[in-house]
């Protein structure tokens, strides 16, 4: 097996995990706080929003690797081993079928941002103008 294999195997793996935190984060069991965590750590890890620009040297990515892992290793540990276990056989199965879901799932992350953005500038262009009332 050529290194190029390999690193086609490890990425598969670690796209099939993050799948499986998503499912995790639909299922009903899961904590409310678990859930926000989650969205914060997928939301950031797809979004092309950065708190560092990427064209920083070394720090441009280090909070990359370091908000996104920091937030799926908290969320994995607080989730349940059956809830886990599930999203996890769910995901392998999912990934294993190949149907394009990857567009899809750019247009939500992509919308989200949008409007999370657009109730950040009528929240700060209402507190501009309150004390003109």
């Amino acid at each position: 097996m050529t290194q190029l294999d390999t690193l086609k195997q490890k990425t598969h793996a670690i796209n099939t995990e993050i799948y499986a935190l998503y499912l995790s984060y639909r299922d009903s069991r899961v904590k409310w706080y678990v859930r926000m965590l989650l969205a914060l750590a997928i939301g950031y890890a797809l979004s092309p929003v950065d708190l560092v620009p990427d064209l920083t040297p070394v720090f441009g990515y280090l909070d990359d690797v370091v908000i996104v892992a920091a937030g799926f290793r908290i969320s994995y540990q607080l989730l349940t081993k059956q809830v886990r276990q599930e999203a996890q056989l769910q995901a392998f199965e999912d990934m294993s079928s190949n149907t394009p879901t990857s567009a899809f799932a750019l247009k939500i992350v992509s919308y989200a941002w949008l409007l999370l953005f657009s109730l950040l500038l009528v929240f700060c262009y209402k507190l501009l103008h309150m004390h003109t009332l």
